[in-house]
């Protein structure tokens, strides 16, 4: 199986300072602009709680949507195995998280 190793979430830094606006394409030195991270954010953002999570995972694993849609459905099919494996560990470990807090064991304040 071959998985990229990009994530395209930030990968590249922060955007400029200035704020140059209306500018496509990566900025000089290979950063994205501020209207692409703005633009990954929102669409990072939209969908549903699991489908965030989803895509949280696949951006832990260097997979794009775009990826998963070139692999074949067997590369598909062991990435998601992967996706539904570590979704499993998160819910475990919320789970024991709000256990321990509900037992008084550890307090979060915010």
């Amino acid at each position: 199986m071959s998985m990229q190793t990009t994530n395209k979430i930030g990968a590249a830094g922060a955007g400029s300072a200035t704020g140059t606006s209306g500018t496509s394409g990566a900025q000089a030195g290979g950063k994205p602009s501020f209207k692409e991270l703005l633009d990954q954010l929102t669409d990072y953002t939209k969908g549903s709680a699991g489908e965030r999570l989803q895509k949280m995972i696949l951006a832990k694993l260097g997979v794009t949507q775009d990826d998963l849609n070139r692999m074949s459905p067997e590369e598909r099919e062991k990435v998601m195995q992967k996706v539904r494996e570590m979704l499993k560990q998160e819910i475990e470990a919320q789970k024991q998280l709000e256990e321990m807090q509900k037992n008084n064991k550890i307090r979060v304040s915010v």
